[in-house]
C-alpha cells in the first residue's frame, strides 16, 4: 500500500493504491494556486492528513508534481503552471505532519505506474513518452529512476530535432514538443491551412488534437501530414534514445496515445528506420495502460524505485 498525491495546476488527486496498483481511496481537491504557495501547502498537509485517516500506518507519501525538481527531490526549482520558483516543498510538508515526502516529477511518476503495474511491467529498463499538450518523459534503468546531476534528465519534450517553424514555450527553437506534441500538430495544420490548404478541419475552427487525428483517420490529407510528421520525429527521438540507454520497452502515454494503434504503427515504422541495429537492438514500443490516474499510482509507488 502507499499513499500518492498527483499535483496539477487545475486540481490535486490523492489516494491510497494498494499493491496491485488498485486506487482503494481517492479525494480531489481544487488547485487554486493564484491563492499562493502556503495556501496550496495548507491544503495538500490536509489531504495528507485525511488520506492517513483511512491508511495510517503509512509513512510515505509521493508527491508527483510538474516542473524541474532538484536532484535531491526536496525543491521544486521552477514549476510554471502553479507559478513556483524554488520552494522546499518536502521541507514544508514534513514540517506539518509526521510523513516522509518524496517528489518526483508528474511525466516519471506515469513512468512508474506502468512500470509497476502497466505496460513495461516486469522490464527492468523502460522508457516512457507523454504525448500532450507537450512532451514529457521518464526513464528507468535498472529499476531506479533516473533524474540526473541537476535534477532535469528526461526532458524528452526539449531534446533538440531540427530548426521548426515556431518556437518552443522553453526559449529554444526546435525541441521535439514543438513536432510531436498537441500542440505541435494544432499549429501546423493551422499555418497550412493559413497558407490555403483544404481539409475538413476549416468545418471546426478551434479543433483539438483529436479532431486532427481523427481527421487523419479519415484521410484528411492535411491532418494525414500533421500526424505522420509527429510520428517521424517522435521516431527519430525514440532511436536517440534507444542507441543511448537501449531500453528493452518504449511506452507511448498521454492524451495523444488515444489514437491508439493507428499512431503507434506509424511511430514504430518511424522508429526503426532510424536505430542504428534494428536486428539486435529493438526495443518493443506499446502504448501506455493508464490514463488520469498515472500520477497517482506512480507517486504511490516512487519509493520502490528510488
Amino acid at each position: 500500500m502507499g499513499i500518492g498525491i498527483d499535483l496539477g495546476g487545475t486540481a490535486i488527486k490523492g489516494g491510497i493504491v494498494n499493491d496491485q496498483g488498485e486506487i482503494l481511496v481517492e479525494r480531489l481537491i481544487k488547485t487554486e494556486s493564484h491563492r499562493g504557495y502556503a495556501q496550496v501547502v495548507d491544503d495538500l498537509v490536509a489531504l495528507i492528513k485525511e488520506l492517513l485517516c483511512s491508511s495510517p500506518e503509512e509513512t510515505v507519501v509521493g508527491i508527483g508534481a510538474p516542473g524541474i525538481l532538484s536532484s535531491d527531490g526536496s525543491t521544486i526549482v521552477s514549476c510554471p503552471n502553479l507559478q513556483w520558483q524554488n520552494v522546499s516543498l518536502k521541507r514544508d510538508i514534513e514540517s506539518q505532519v509526521a510523513v516522509e515526502a518524496l517528489l518526483v516529477n508528474d511525466a516519471t511518476a506515469a513512468c512508474i505506474a506502468e512500470a509497476a503495474f502497466g505496460s513495461t511491467q516486469g522490464s527492468a529498463n523502460s522508457v516512457m513518452f507523454t504525448l500532450g499538450t507537450g512532451v514529457g518523459g521518464g526513464v528507468i534503468l535498472n529499476n531506479r529512476i533516473i533524474s540526473g546531476a541537476h535534477g532535469v534528465a528526461s526532458e524528452f519534450g526539449h531534446m533538440l530535432m531540427a530548426a521548426n517553424f515556431y518556437d518552443c514555450a522553453c526559449g529554444k527553437n526546435g525541441c521535439l514538443e514543438t513536432f510531436s506534441s498537441a500542440t505541435a500538430i494544432i499549429r501546423y495544420c493551422r499555418m497550412r491551412l493559413e497558407e490555403g490548404y483544404s481539409s475538413i478541419l476549416t468545418a471546426t475552427p478551434n479543433f483539438d488534437g483529436k479532431a486532427i487525428i481523427d481527421a487523419a483517420k479519415a484521410s484528411d490529407a492535411l491532418a494525414g501530414e500533421a500526424v505522420n510528421r509527429l510520428a517521424e520525429y517522435l521516431g527519430w527521438a525514440i532511436a536517440n534514445i534507444s542507441d543511448i540507454i537501449d531500453p528493452e520497452i518504449v511506452t507511448i502515454g498521454g492524451g495523444l496515445s488515444y489514437a491508439g494503434e493507428y499512431l503507434l504503427d506509424k511511430i514504430k515504422r518511424e522508429t526503426i528506420k532510424r536505430l542504428t541495429y534494428p536486428d539486435y537492438a529493438r526495443p518493443e514500443i506499446v502504448l501506455a495502460k493508464f490514463r488520469n490516474e498515472a500520477g497517482l499510482i506512480g507517486a504511490a509507488n516512487l519509493k520502490r524505485f528510488l
